[in-house]
């Protein structure tokens, strides 16, 4: 028997209902947050239109729902409304997309250990999105044991291409440093790296926002529960993708509370890795407890994304 939240995740409605109320919730909140439309924000939409259709991408490509179903970009959407405050960032819009394109060329690199190719371009927009936000270096062990772990595709190729992907947008933008005879913002630019601000922070950012990370960490133990209980429906393949998936999201987490000074840039990953997971949840369960707890999430968003969005 079909649902509500079944119905949902197999409609085609689904995705331009969102789509709609996600375009009216940034409309507002670049009203109400940015004092009107400017280039910043409609730059910051433009990679929010960008990220969703990689997001599309990334779940057809990889065949991460078992059924026809648009519910990865769904909850992305659902979840980034819940922070409108932050839609106005468009360096932190920026890295996200960045970090999408990089996500959806390591995973075609899947048990390939001929690709360092990809895996090349890859970290090229690794290190596109360390320009915007210098942390994103901080992930690149972690992007190495995940290469080896769950896609299987690190060679020592791939590791020498991934290093020389990262540093090539440096390369590229020194020169202009050199002309300027400026060296001092790059070497500020990673100095950054080692100032690690006092953890547990919560005061530099605003309740609301709290309260949409909580509803994404929740949201998100809820996909990695329901996934492994499930994950022997799924085939290895996507087992091991929603591995990848599961890490990046704990960890982009876990610095959200480390550093709250960054929260925009590390909430905006960690809704990109958690998307899959609570997709998975939303999409292929099928019972009246999942079906309440559907309803329940619903409104929850929708409370959340009106409490942001009318923040003072």
């Amino acid at each position: 028997m079909k649902r509500f939240q079944n119905k949902v995740a197999e409609s085609g409605l689904s995705l331009p209902v969102t789509a709609i109320g996600a375009l009216c919730v940034w409309m507002v909140a670049t009203s109400m947050f940015s004092g009107g439309l400017s280039a910043e924000g409609i730059g910051s939409l433009a990679c929010f239109v960008l990220a969703v259709y990689l997001m599309v991408e990334m779940s057809n490509g990889n065949a991460l729902l078992r059924i026809r179903s648009r519910m990865v970009s769904v909850c992305f959407m659902s979840l980034m409304c819940t922070m409108s405050p932050l839609f106005g960032s468009f360096t932190g819009a920026l890295t996200q997309g960045f970090v999408i394109i990089s996500t959806l060329l390591l995973l075609s690199t899947y048990q390939d250990k001929g690709s360092p190719g990809r895996v090349f371009y890859a970290f090229v927009f690794v290190g596109l999105a360390s320009l915007t936000f210098v942390q994103t270096l901080l992930l690149l062990p972690l992007l190495w044991l995940l290469m080896a772990t769950q896609l299987q595709s690190l060679t020592w190729r791939s590791l020498f291409a991934s290093l020389l992907g990262t540093a090539l947008p440096y390369w590229l933008v020194s020169p202009w440093f050199i002309y300027q005879r400026d060296a001092s913002l790059l070497a500020g630019h990673f100095a950054s790296l080692a100032t690690v601000r006092p953890p547990f922070q919560f005061g530099t950012v605003a309740p609301s926002l709290w309260v949409a990370y909580a509803l994404v960490v929740v949201l998100t133990a809820i996909g990695i529960f329901s996934f492994w209980h499930h994950s022997y429906e799924d085939k290895i393949r996507i087992r091991l993708l929603y591995g990848y998936f599961t890490w990046m999201a704990v960890v982009c987490l876990v610095l959200v509370v480390l550093q709250p000074c960054h929260f925009d840039p590390l909430m905006r990953l960690a809704v990109v890795f958690a998307s899959p997971l609570i997709a998975h949840f939303m999409a292929l369960t099928n019972s009246r407890l999942t079906n309440i707890m559907f309803i329940a999430i619903m409104v929850l968003t929708l409370i959340v994304t009106i409490l942001n969005l009318f923040q003072r």
